[in-house]
Order: structure tokens, then sequence, then C-alpha cells
């Protein structure tokens, strides 16, 4: 919080970041909320066909804590990059909060990227793990994944992925976060 002041230059003068020493993006914006109130509402996702979901602090907890556990099995830790090939939803919240609590960095990649485009920043960033879907498996070339420890697939197993549902099913609930510094490349 800002002191109060009615002078901004004053303000301006005085002020000065608090940064913590460890800081993991994944436990502030999910796992405080989660402890706080497991059933608070986190995400609203408004279906194609009109229907509302809710989604609780307590899903996107136990969602990313799966996830991490799943990336960490497959050799994914603190720096690896983790790449997202998928329209927003809320698995993709859920993806970037297990990304961040595993110290790991996330990769966003548009979905409008073409097959060019995609396998260029897979190979540039380095990314060990790809989660997509059946059209952003269409989009990269068996070539373009030798570098990915993992692939998995929001729309279920096939051609290569694993499917997102079923491998999360079968991890831990449980996880504890990588403790991170605040200047922790967290995304690119």
């Amino acid at each position: 919080m800002l002191p109060q002041s009615r002078s901004y230059d004053d303000l301006y003068r005085r002020f000065s970041w608090q940064v913590p020493a460890q800081f993991n993006i994944g436990v502030e914006v999910c796992d405080r909320w989660a402890e706080r109130d497991p059933r608070k509402l986190a995400l609203v996702a408004v279906q194609a066909d009109g229907r509302v979901l809710d989604f609780s602090y307590g899903w996107l907890r136990e969602s990313s804590n799966r996830l991490a556990n799943v990336l960490a099995a497959h050799g994914i830790s603190r720096g690896d990059r983790v790449a997202i090939l998928l329209p927003q939803s809320p698995e993709v919240a859920a993806i970037h909060v297990a990304v961040y609590k595993l110290g790991a960095v996330a990769l966003p990649l548009a979905t409008l990227f073409g097959p060019d485009a995609i396998a260029y920043r897979l190979q540039n960033s380095g990314a060990s793990a790809l989660v997509t879907n059946t059209q952003g498996i269409a989009k990269v070339a068996v070539d373009d994944r030798r570098g990915l420890t993992l692939l998995l697939s929001v729309d279920g197993p096939g051609e290569g992925a694993l499917g997102f549902a079923e491998t999360l099913a079968r991890a831990s609930a449980e996880f504890t976060p990588v403790p991170t510094a605040a200047d922790d490349p967290a995304m690119m």
C-alpha cells in the first residue's frame, strides 16, 4: 500500500519497492487464496453454447499441483521452458500456475501461429514440454518434437501426446512449490 500523501513529488521521492527474497507467482495467485477458502470463485468460463462454468481456487490448486507433479515426473524442472499452445481456458490458467510453482518458465504461443512460427519458437526457446490440443499437434511436425520430453493434449491421447486429463488424474494433488526469487524468470 502506498502511504497517504498530498504531494505526488514527495510520494515519488519516498517510494521504494518492497521485494521479498523469495516469491513464487503460483503460490501468490492460487495457493494463498485456496488456503483461505478453497471454494472461493477463481475463474468463470463461458462456453460457446452459452453455458457458464465456475472454477474454484481449490480446483486451480489441485489441477496445478497435479500438472506440476506430471511435469516434474517427466524431468521438467526449475528454468525449463513449457510451451502452451492453447486458446484461453481454465486449463491454461492451471498450466501457468503449475509452471510457476515448479520454477519453470511458461512460453505462451499464439494459436494463430503457423507451423514455421511454432517450430522456430519451440527450437529457439529450448522448450522441454508442450501442452496443446489436436489443432496444435497438427501444426507441430514430428521433427520439431524431438527436443520435447513431454507432449500433452487437452483433447486426449494421440499422435505422440499423452492425454491431459487422464495424465493429471493419475498424479498426486499434493505438490511443494519450488522456492523462487522475485527476479527468477517465469514467462518468455
